[in-house]
């Protein structure tokens, strides 16, 4: 057959189980959700859920991670769970101002340097807003559609995502019963995040009752001996990705209660390691479902 013939004939691909919707706050924020449903019943209590930040970017290559999973395509079959894929209306995969503004905490004490291309940042310090959206919006909402299990649900961001994820188990941490921080943004107004650690360390035990899996690509922070003049280069070795997610993961696993977990991927970037911690995040995630 002809490629003239080809294009003729092309059609819109739909992911298999999932479907959107689009919430509109009380605050009116507009959230476009992404959820897929396993091709398996539901258990009594509903499905476990991972519920996953900057949706439009990674709920595509979730699906797929979990049905191969579900399937047996791993280490061993993972049960059957939902997936929950917070975004934005529109198509672009990321949607930088809003993202800022809702995945990072308190605003720093003064204004960040402007952007490499000159402009200034984005509004930030929304976090807090935004996990009340999650509390007592997006998740009600999603409930209304699918029966999914409150006490078996995790929590997977991305860099800012990342950087949400700790914030969101150091000051509310019964949100989730899993967190997953994938290569988080320590680096960003780090007082901020380190003082909710702090907070967090002094809470009872019982009440760091959760599971943590903190990961990192090798390849985010050149080493200390890399010579170059390069601003991106550099404004990774001063992000100090790898060494702020060790260190911080190592701190947590030594606090009673919490179950923590590192992992460095060997020969990723910040970018090129998305779908590799979101195949070990959903496999966590399982573990914390009773797979």
């Amino acid at each position: 057959m002809a490629l003239d013939s080809l294009s003729s004939e092309r059609s819109a691909v739909a992911v298999l189980g999932a479907f959107s919707l689009d919430v509109a706050t009380r605050g009116g924020a507009a959230y476009r959700i992404f959820v897929w449903r396993p091709d398996a019943p539901a258990p009594p209590a509903g499905y476990p859920v991972t519920y996953l930040l900057d949706g439009n970017a990674v709920f595509g290559t979730a699906v797929d991670i979990a049905r191969l999973q579900q399937m047996g395509f791993g280490p061993k079959p993972n049960p059957p769970g939902a997936i929950v894929a917070i975004g934005y209306p529109g198509d672009d995969p990321i949607s930088p101002e809003r993202r800022t503004l809702d995945l990072t905490p308190a605003a720093p004490a003064k204004p960040l340097p402007p952007r490499p291309d000159g402009r200034p940042q984005p509004p930030s310090g929304g976090a807090d807003s935004f996990l009340d959206i999650i509390e007592s919006e997006i998740k009600p909402a999603v409930a209304r559609h699918l029966p999914l299990d409150p006490a078996r649900t995790t929590l997977f961001g991305h860099s800012f995502g990342g950087l949400f994820t700790l914030h969101c188990l150091f000051t509310r941490p019964h949100a989730f019963a899993a967190y997953v921080a994938a290569s988080p943004s320590i680096w960003w107004n780090p007082a901020a995040i380190l003082g909710s650690e702090r907070t967090f360390a002094a809470r009872p035990a019982a009440d760091r009752a959760r599971r943590l899996l903190i990961t990192v690509g090798d390849g985010e922070q050149p080493p200390a001996d890399a010579a170059s003049d390069e601003a991106f280069a550099r404004r990774l070795a001063e992000a100090r990705m790898v060494d702020h997610a060790r260190d911080m993961a190592a701190r947590l696993a030594a606090m009673p209660g919490l179950t923590s977990r590192f992992h460095l991927f060997a020969g990723e970037s910040h970018g090129s390691v998305i779908p590799a911690a979101l195949s070990l995040g959903l496999r966590f995630a399982a573990e914390t479902s009773g797979g």
